[in-house]
């Protein structure tokens, strides 16, 4: 179906046929008295002078102090470095780039891009599954092997009918709204229109902060690792068609990787690719790449710069 000429991607929006995967948040500080090393984000810009408008921000300069860099003998290692990921994605269009080390307590992102709220897609489908399987843990609601099924399905293969059929089901926009707001996430928002969960509006900072919580024990232990079962059991191809073997599952298989993409278009006037995964020995590490880009650009383009920042983010983590 058509509203307004949008045809929105993964989100059960209209004329949808595309998809768009942790302890507590360290805030970076400086601290100059403790300070030994100082790194400059760059800037954010636009895709390419010729493809959009820029969209300068401040760049934004870090000291850390020595400890954060962690302790080889204590076996937490440095802290993760993005500084060429944020380079390379401050070409490309409003990027967002959020890591944490979940074993050194540290979180590092790429600035203004990982605290703007953009659409969801299908990462919002890790939400609506932990929200139910949370419900019916503590007893507010009972799932059946039909209603397994359907969460299975819905985050393998990213298949929209199941998500909605789950999300009318159980409360609609109920939902989201309980999940934001026991999580705390503050940077998003459920959808204006309450029938479409895709156009639910999440940060790389928050979709992060939703994993290091369920990771931390925010569902129990047997429903924590049925949720990150189902989210290293990936599909190659989501049941519409769209190839998923981008962004962090575009770069051969991972160990202890699990992973959930999403992608649509053109909720605001935007084109939407996402990747999100935890990944690493003991799930050590999360790691969320959303990305925005104007309509006249291709899937591919979107494609290219989760895969290259995932690269870029993947090369400094110890995997």
């Amino acid at each position: 179906m058509a509203i307004a000429g949008f045809s929105l991607h993964d989100g059960l929006v209209p004329d949808q046929r595309g998809r768009a995967t942790p302890r507590g948040v360290w805030t970076l500080a400086l601290v100059a008295s403790l300070a030994v090393s100082t790194w400059t984000l760059a800037p954010v810009r636009a895709a390419d002078a010729t493809d959009a408008p820029s969209r300068p921000v401040e760049s934004l300069t870090v000291s850390l102090p020595e400890e954060i860099f962690g302790n080889s003998s204590a076996g937490t290692g440095p802290l993760v470095a993005i500084d060429a990921a944020t380079a390379y994605a401050a070409g490309r269009g409003l990027v967002g780039v959020t890591v944490i080390d979940r074993r050194a307590g540290a979180t590092v992102d790429n600035g203004v891009g990982a605290h703007t709220a953009m659409g969801s897609a299908s990462v919002v489908k890790v939400l609506l599954a932990e929200e139910l399987l949370h419900r019916a843990s503590v007893g507010q609601i009972q799932l059946g092997p039909s209603e397994y099924a359907r969460i299975e399905t819905m985050l393998v293969n990213s298949d929209d009918p199941a998500a909605s059929s789950l999300y009318s089901q159980f409360g609609d926009v109920s939902l989201i709204v309980s999940a934001i707001t026991r999580h705390e996430l503050k940077e998003s928002s459920p959808p204006v229109d309450p029938r479409y969960w895709g156009n639910t509006k999440i940060s790389a900072h928050d979709v992060a902060t939703l994993y290091d919580h369920v990771l931390d024990g925010s569902l129990p232990a047997a429903e924590r690792e049925y949720l990150f079962g189902l989210l290293a059991s990936l599909a190659p191809v989501a049941s519409d068609g769209f190839g998923q073997l981008f962004g962090l599952a575009g770069l051969g298989p991972a160990e202890h990787s699990a992973v959930k993409q999403g992608w649509m278009c053109c909720l605001d006037g935007v084109r939407n690719v996402h990747s999100s995964a935890v990944l690493g020995p003991d799930e050590r590490y999360v790691v969320v790449i959303l990305t925005q880009y104007p309509p006249a650009l291709p899937w591919e383009y979107g494609r290219t710069t989760t895969t290259e920042v995932a690269r870029l983010v993947l090369a400094g983590l110890a995997l």
